[in-house]
């Protein structure tokens, strides 16, 4: 067996930059928070999904869905696809070479489980990102975090099915789930949702044949020749 790939903790806070390091301590909080949840079968579903190296199929068609959930796609004259996106979001992030980046997978798997969401507990992220008096006080504060998110996640559902996927709900109610992680009490799930919106833009933005639609010139530095 190899040894051990460090992950870096989560910067928690809403100041920090989004980069490649914070995106990948998002997912591996959320991993973590597989344990917080309170029904063994809900518990069983995300560890799979977390532990196991999902298919290719799997997560990139989630990515697929968020990236254009993200991007305006389907507007007229719209500069980019989402294959050619995705594309160029693995080159920058090179989700399937690296194997620090399986966490993404299996994150990007669980995200595509909508049922999912009431159930990750990010409690020691929040542990760490929240000055609490004592431990009873903060029980209580996640209890009430906890709550608002199941909350959430119940009127989505009632209008999507209990089991719905999001790469088979349509656009509307695709944004509309993506935006609840933005809404959640949880910093960690949060931050998620910043970071992936934030990597898709990236990635969309940098591709040459965007510029155009945007009135961006370009570079004031040619390229250097090799």
């Amino acid at each position: 067996m190899g040894s051990p790939v460090h992950t870096p903790p989560p910067d928690l806070f809403a100041s920090a930059a989004i980069t490649r390091r914070t995106f990948l301590g998002c997912c591996s909080a959320l991993a973590l928070a597989a344990a917080g949840c309170r029904d063994l079968s809900f518990r069983t579903r995300i560890g799979r999904n977390l532990l196991n190296d999902p298919p290719p199929q799997r997560y990139q068609a989630a990515l697929d869905h968020l990236i254009r959930v993200v991007l305006p796609l389907e507007a007229p004259g719209c500069p980019w696809t989402s294959e050619r996106v995705r594309g160029h979001l693995l080159s920058l992030f090179p989700l399937e070479r690296e194997p620090r980046f399986v966490a993404v997978q299996s994150t990007l798997t669980v995200f595509d489980d909508t049922d999912l969401f009431p159930h990750l507990i990010p409690a020691d992220a929040e542990r760490r990102a929240l000055d609490v008096a004592n431990d009873e006080a903060l029980d209580a504060l996640i209890a009430r975090k906890r709550a608002g998110d199941e909350a959430l996640y119940g009127r989505l559902a009632a209008r999507n099915g209990s089991d719905a996927r999001f790469s088979t709900l349509g656009l509307d109610r695709q944004r509309e789930y993506f935006d609840m992680w933005r809404q959640s009490a949880f910093i960690v799930k949060r931050q998620f949702y910043a970071s992936a919106r934030s990597l898709v833009l990236i990635s969309a933005y940098s591709l040459e044949e965007s510029w155009p639609a945007i009135s961006y010139a370009g570079p004031r530095l040619p390229k250097r020749r090799t």
